[in-house]
């Protein structure tokens, strides 16, 4: 009789501890919960997995951040990214990308087509 009784012990210990593990799929979500609300601490407005594509490039961080000033005041979200790749001599790009969401990209190039020179 004891014996069974560990026995039953055993397999509700199993139970037990398959029932309180995660999933990878619940844990999926999680991540996507974590970064979405992330991204709305930071001030972000649209949808996180929304795909952004670049309206201007410079050589220049000044005149780059000019530009992200100037598409946030028109309640426009951009990011700024330096150039990650190399060219075909092995040589890092200096450029200065402006990237703001697909939604969004006539509206930024029509209000950089109009900051002055």
């Amino acid at each position: 009789m004891a014996t069974f009784f560990l026995y039953l012990l055993i397999v509700g210990t199993i139970v037990y501890f398959i029932s309180k593990r995660k999933s990878p799929f619940s844990l999926r979500a999680d991540r996507v919960l974590s970064s979405e609300s992330k991204s709305k601490e930071l001030g972000f407005q649209g949808d996180s997995r929304e795909i952004w594509g670049q309206v201007y490039e410079t050589a220049s961080m000044d005149e780059a951040r000019s530009i992200r000033t100037r598409l946030e005041e028109e309640n426009i979200d951009c990011i700024l990214y330096k150039q990650g790749k190399k060219d075909i001599h092995g040589d890092l790009l200096k450029g200065v990308g402006v990237a703001v969401p697909g939604t969004a990209t006539s509206r930024a190039q029509a209000s950089i087509a109009k900051m002055p020179v």
